[in-house]
């Protein structure tokens, strides 16, 4: 399409109009979506594990796209969207599989990871992403207008390398340029020790301590950089108040056991105590926000009836335009009843065969995550997929897991913890996919494109980071470690997200719920 062209549409329409067809699934473009899911599944992997945070990865998915296939004879704009849909749906399944599954770990379940009930989990949890935001893209893309921030930047970015081949290039020149330095900083910090990555300390009033720590990572910076002033300064505000004003307040409030002072005070303070006030925090945000977008999510339903009733209707006009084409209805409930049967034969094994714990496990995993997909996407629209609060979704459905295995199982039952995480596990991938998956469909209402293909890609992006995030763990933890320092890994990828779901499907399977950590509970936290 000429520039000319592309001047004269009104703001809000396609840019590639419903009456056309180019391609869009081609050999080239899944090819391509494959090799940059898995390289994005790997480093957003490496990103959440060491930060605690990660980041879409559509913009940087969409320039490399844009250079690769300008080297092709005959490209589009659309082929282009394509491969940006599946490579951020592989990195955002690492998101919801690194907050998760290295807690098996954490709390002893596994050495290692278990590569087929690592790639079944993360595979069922993306895909049930994909199904249960079709019946939500017409209410929260077309309807009710939401912003989905990435998404539209995402949009423009694919528009101008569509007018313009320079842009293109320049912007794959500046995304290798930042890469080379951050990777040379790394290198000069982690491989020859030229500096150290991290300062912290802590000072010390009577019984109050006050701490504080600076990272000079390149990848925190980036980090910051990509989510924002605005979205930065509220994860300072919090920790800040966590660190200097709840922390001492607590320890001003509660004796703390003989020995543990310093730094050491501060950390075991804020693992053992302080972290679950943001847990508190983070659930009643998340049953708000679930709460808040019970009406969308009824009439997306209502919505998806509908139209399967009148595709199948001969006496109802003609057949949607095909920028209105999702998957059908039958797809969405036949896949979503495969997707249960493996998680089903996985929970029961894990109850030792216990059906009603494990039909309860099955049945709360798939009603939690259809909720909370439709509280992701919807908070997608409204403050982006990069600043989700997924773990919120994630610990309220840990807690439900414990809680009902609590109740048929009793405490302390071995099995409590695991499958708590395994649940939420599922829940997590499908909540990452849920406000992903709308970003590039919103993405893909502006320029175009057809939904039922992206969502083909969707799933096609999911598989591969299911393929990949496995052997990318593995090696994490050979290298680094995760979570807990050894004398092998003294300073191991924080996995702070891990660690908390960890802590949490332990304590709510014992119904600990102690104010108060006896001594040595203080010196294993720290």
């Amino acid at each position: 399409m000429r520039e000319s062209e592309m001047a004269q549409k009104p703001a809000d329409a396609p840019l590639v109009p419903a009456s056309e067809s180019p391609p869009e699934i081609t050999l080239k473009a899944v090819v391509l979506s494959i090799l940059l899911a898995a390289v994005l599944a790997g480093a957003n992997a490496y990103l959440g594990l060491f930060a605690g945070m990660t980041v879409s990865a559509s913009i940087p998915a969409a320039v490399v796209s844009m250079a690769v296939l300008r080297l092709f004879r005959r490209s589009n704009i659309l082929e282009n969207n394509i491969v940006q849909t599946a490579a951020s749906s592989g990195e955002a399944l690492a998101a919801g599989v690194i907050f998760t599954i290295p807690g098996l770990v954490l709390i002893g379940y596994w050495t290692t990871f278990d590569y087929w009930q690592t790639f079944t989990v993360s595979l069922v949890g993306g895909v049930l992403g994909v199904l249960f935001t079709i019946p939500l893209r017409r209410a929260l893309i077309i309807h009710a207008r939401l912003r989905f921030p990435e998404g539209v930047a995402t949009a423009e970015v694919l528009k101008i390398g569509a007018s313009s081949g320079g842009n293109a290039g320049r912007r794959v020149r500046l995304l290798l340029g930042a890469s080379a330095l951050g990777g040379s900083l790394k290198l000069a910090e982690g491989g020859l020790k030229l500096w150290s990555e991290s300062l912290e300390g802590a000072l010390e009033l009577g019984r109050l301590t006050f701490y504080g720590g600076l990272n000079l990572s390149p990848a925190l910076v980036a980090v910051g950089y990509i989510i924002g002033l605005n979205t930065a300064l509220v994860v300072f505000l919090g920790g800040a108040m966590g660190w200097l004003v709840l922390l001492p307040l607590y320890q001003a409030l509660v004796e703390l056991p003989a020995g543990v002072t310093g730094v050491a005070a501060a950390k075991a303070v804020w693992s053992g105590q302080i972290r679950y006030i943001g847990i508190g925090a983070m659930l009643v945000g998340g049953v708000w926000t679930l709460i808040q977008v019970r009406g969308p999510v009824v009439n997306s339903l209502k919505q998806l009836v509908s139209l399967y009733a009148a595709r199948h209707d001969r006496g109802m006009g003609s057949a949607p335009l095909r920028t209105e084409r999702d998957a059908g209805l039958v797809w969405l409930i036949g896949l979503t009843a495969a997707s249960l049967l493996p998680m089903l034969v996985l929970y029961h094994h894990l109850m030792d065969d216990n059906v009603i714990a494990g039909t309860g496990l099955t049945l709360l995993m798939v009603v939690t995550a259809f909720l909370f997909s439709a509280v992701a996407g919807y908070m997608a629209g409204l403050v982006g997929s990069s600043s989700n609060p997924v773990s919120g979704v994630t610990i309220a459905t840990i807690m439900l897991a414990a809680l009902l295995l609590l109740g048929i199982l009793g405490r302390d039952n071995p099995a409590g913890p695991a499958a708590a995480l395994l649940v939420g596990a599922v829940v997590c991938c499908a909540a990452a996919m849920g406000g992903d998956n709308l970003q590039d469909l919103k993405t893909g209402h502006l320029v175009g494109a057809t939904p039922w293909k992206q969502q083909v890609m969707q799933v096609i992006g999911v598989a591969t980071g299911a393929v990949v995030i496995v052997p990318v763990l593995s090696l994490l933890q050979a290298k680094y470690g995760i979570g807990v320092a050894t004398a092998a890994h003294p300073h191991p990828l924080s996995a702070p997200q891990a660690s908390l779901m960890a802590n949490l499907a332990k304590a709510c399977s014992a119904v600990r719920c102690r104010g108060i950590l006896s001594a040595s509970e203080w010196r294993s936290a720290w």
